[in-house]
């Protein structure tokens, strides 16, 4: 058993296969070393928490060991879902507004599902009402193939098929390949109290294959698990404690391709880093993008997207109010300053924030500029949208109730 790194095991789908294959370069071992290997690796992740820079007041700390437990419930659900042979259905994924992990977009429901290599598939339902209907088929985390539901045939009831094999076909048809290729399905939602989801069902064509099953021991099988989990938890909080800080404070990185991470391929994010003290605020400016889906959201320091059902932590397009200038001007604090575009912190005094492109003609950077709090009123104009503390516990209601429905159907 060895302790490097392996280059996917931030990755949750790293469980599954190691039930199976083991970790790389590994020797396995029993099942009392590989609970203490996982309970070691633990407190190894804990004291990153602890002592990390990004730990800056009691709230951030506190949500870093929260998030040791939201990456273990991630683990867990992993390790004792595994089916070598799982029954074909499209179905939510495990990722939620409670198990969150890598700033999910708070307007997106994302569905899923398995499938065997050497088969082929017809999908096929309804888009439903959302703004956007996205599919992307993957091997493992490289993805093999992305279509936008309304680029397909569809009929007049937003009814479709499509194909999914390795082989290519006439009209709808996507790619798979790999063993256990994989079927996500994005769905972004403007008005969240309005859109529907889609429904959508898979079936096998022609005679199933023979699953490609390997023969493992339970005892193996639950010993690489635990190995596997304790990776997964150090790893992925390892990964994006990196990632987050390759923005500068306060600023953006410029708009760069993230299929290689799993992204989909129309999705250009304009990632960023937010810093602010008690008695700051950020204004961000940025003229919108034309096409078919924008939003800001607004991360916590271990890349939780803050609660969006509780907190006003995103606004999309739909959300946003606009100046008469053209500009939409976003401000981030912790005390609401009565703007409509308020993003709140939460309490965190750092964080990551995200500019969502998904098919725009660009990805604009936006400006971002900190001043006091109390200046808020003399650096925005006069014309800027505002709320008043009914009208905000109204919207909060509404974020609540929509998110709650959301994940509930």
């Amino acid at each position: 058993m060895s302790d490097a790194p392996t280059p996917l095991a931030w990755l949750p789908f790293s469980i599954a296969e190691a039930s199976l294959t083991g970790k790389p370069g590994s020797v396995d071992v029993d099942l009392p070393q590989a609970w203490s290997y996982l309970l070691d690796r633990l407190r190894r992740t804990a004291q990153i928490v602890a002592t990390d820079p990004v730990s800056r007041n009691r709230v951030d700390l506190a949500s870093g060991m929260r998030h040791l437990l939201v990456l273990l419930a991630a683990g867990v659900d992993e390790a004792l879902r595994f089916d070598p042979d799982p029954v074909l259905s499209v179905e939510r994924a495990s990722t939620n507004d409670i198990v969150t992990w890598g700033m999910e977009c708070p307007d997106c429901l994302y569905t899923r599902a398995t499938m065997r290599g050497g088969e082929s598939y017809r999908l096929f339902g309804n888009r439903g009402t959302a703004r956007y209907v996205g599919l992307q088929t993957m091997n493992g985390i490289v993805s093999t193939a992305n279509e936008l539901v309304d680029e397909l045939e569809t009929d007049a009831d937003g009814n479709f098929e499509a194909i999914l094999s390795a082989d290519e076909r006439d009209g709808n048809w996507m790619r798979i390949e790999g063993e256990h290729p994989t079927l996500t399905v994005r769905h972004f939602f403007y008005d969240w109290n309005a859109e529907v989801p889609s429904s959508l069902h898979i079936e096998r064509l022609g005679a199933p294959v023979e699953a490609n099953h390997r023969t493992v021991d339970p005892d193996v099988a639950v010993s690489r698990q635990l190995v596997a989990l304790g990776d997964f938890v150090h790893d992925n909080l390892q990964f994006f404690l990196q990632f987050g800080g390759a923005a500068p404070a306060n600023g953006f990185l410029p708009p760069i391709d993230r299929t290689a991470m799993g992204a989909a391929a129309e999705n250009k994010p304009v990632i960023g880093r937010w810093e602010l003290g008690p008695d700051d605020a950020m204004i961000l400016e940025v003229e919108p993008p034309e096409g078919l889906y924008w939003s800001f959201s607004l991360g916590n320091p271990w890349w939780e997207t803050i609660h969006y059902g509780r907190h006003q932590s995103s606004l999309n397009a739909h959300q946003a109010a606009v100046d008469s200038d053209g500009l939409a001007r976003v401000v981030l604090c912790g005390p609401d300053p009565g703007v409509a575009n308020w993003l709140d912190t939460a309490g965190y005094s750092n964080g990551a924030m995200i500019l969502r492109c998904v098919r725009t003609a660009t990805a604009p950077t936006p400006t971002a500029r900190v001043v006091p709090f109390d200046d808020l009123a003399s650096a925005l104009p006069a014309e800027t949208k505002t709320v008043t503390p009914h009208q905000r516990a109204a919207i909060l209601e509404g974020r609540r109730r929509a998110v709650h429905e959301r994940f509930a159907r």
